[in-house]
């Protein structure tokens, strides 16, 4: 750990972050990005997770970034905007994508801005009843394309209308466009995907990988071809395990 505003506790068979800001709003500095990304693929590199799962202390999950140009002053043009404040958030969407095991948001609160793209981008997302999500850069005059990249899971028409209406959705409009998982109480939501995490636990790590994998693969394929690859991974899996019935 090299920030304490993160935490990360390795509780087998899961890594643990917790974004610990709270009198922030729980927002990611520059810094914080930096190091969860890292952090990300040292556990992918690492192996043995059945997944990571990412909350936020206090009463919200978390307002997003807090954006601070720094001493070395405002970018001088489109490439040094990229390589000095756009990749460090692309850098963790890539590391969300490629840690082969679930990643798991718990939500409460508000998600606004880059927290709503961490919850997009991970595989499960469990939201309590007072949850709600936005991003509303457009009112900071930032067309929020790298947001937007993140959220391919999610309903095209939910993602317009963030964007454009800078509004925050309740748990219900996001469960119902694919944002998150399941929807809790918020006395529950601990207990809950504790549960979960039990089952998750008792699953082959091979198993869970592959199972991510053919969930980002498979929707972008044609009918026959996800069939087949469909087949083709089952019979790998299945000579693996020695289990053909």
């Amino acid at each position: 750990m090299t920030d304490d505003r993160l935490i990360f506790e390795e509780k087998a068979p899961y890594l643990n972050i917790t974004v610990n800001r709270p009198d922030e709003g729980n927002k990611f500095l520059d810094g914080m990005l930096v190091d969860l990304a890292d952090r990300i693929n040292e556990a992918t590199e690492q192996g043995g997770f059945n997944g990571i799962v990412l909350r936020g202390v206090g009463k919200d999950f978390s307002h997003g970034r807090e954006q601070k140009i720094g001493a070395d002053g405002p970018p001088s043009n489109a490439y040094d905007a990229r390589t000095r404040f756009m990749d460090k958030i692309l850098n963790v969407y890539a590391a969300f994508r490629a840690f082969p095991s679930p990643i798991i948001t718990v939500v409460q609160g508000k998600a606004l801005g880059f927290a709503c793209a961490l919850v997009a981008g991970s595989d499960i997302a469990f939201a309590s009843t007072n949850a709600t999500f936005a991003l509303p850069e457009m009112h900071h005059g930032t067309p929020p394309t790298l947001a937007i990249s993140a959220h391919t899971k999610v309903a095209a028409k939910t993602i317009a209308h963030l964007v454009y209406s800078a509004e925050e959705i309740d748990a219900h409009h996001a469960l119902a466009s694919g944002l998150i998982s399941r929807i809790v109480e918020l006395d529950q939501l601990d207990a809950t995907v504790e549960r979960f995490l039990e089952t998750l636990a008792g699953f082959d790590q091979v198993d869970i990988a592959t199972v991510k994998k053919y969930i980002a693969t498979s929707p972008g394929l044609p009918p026959d071809i996800a069939s087949d690859l469909a087949g083709y991974t089952m019979a790998t899996i299945k000579s693996r395990h020695n289990s053909y019935k």
